[in-house]
């Protein structure tokens, strides 16, 4: 009888550890269609600046802002959380543009530079992504943390 409720345990445990990786594995998926994708929108502001294509993303001015969700759950809410959701969100899709932009963080928000628009183009996609999916904003966050840049 134990044997029965043990397997059947361990069946429930498998499932639910196989839905989660099935979930987990379609949300990794819209973050790198919203990096390939034009028609996904993009947040933030793209400028030209000396010769280089500038992005900037200040979450914290924004109408849809999350930065007091984020304060309670222990982070900054500015810009040194954004930088590491952004971050993260890369690294979900094993993408490594992140690795080779410029970048500055600040108190509110996030700057990064680059010689290629279409390359901010991703990150602008990838943000816009992220801020309607909760789902996506948490993948993003772990990921960080497991990184140990969230802040």
């Amino acid at each position: 009888m134990q044997t029965k409720r043990f397997f059947l345990q361990l069946v429930c445990v498998l499932s639910l550890t196989l839905f989660s990786l099935q979930n987990t594995f379609a949300q990794v998926e819209k973050l790198q269609t919203a990096i390939s994708d034009t028609s996904v929108p993009f947040q933030g502001k793209l400028q030209q600046e000396n010769g280089k294509y500038r992005y900037d993303y200040h979450d914290v001015y924004q109408s849809d802002s999350l930065a007091k969700d984020l304060q309670a759950s222990g982070y900054h809410g500015g810009g040194p959380s954004w930088l590491g959701i952004i971050y993260g969100a890369f690294k979900l899709c094993d993408n490594n543009l992140i690795d080779e932009i410029e970048m500055k963080v600040d108190v509110t928000g996030v700057t990064f530079w680059s010689a290629n628009k279409e390359d901010l183009d991703k990150i602008g996609r990838i943000v816009s992504t992220i801020k309607t999916n909760d789902e996506l904003l948490q993948l993003a966050i772990d990921k960080a943390n497991e990184l140990g840049i969230m802040q």
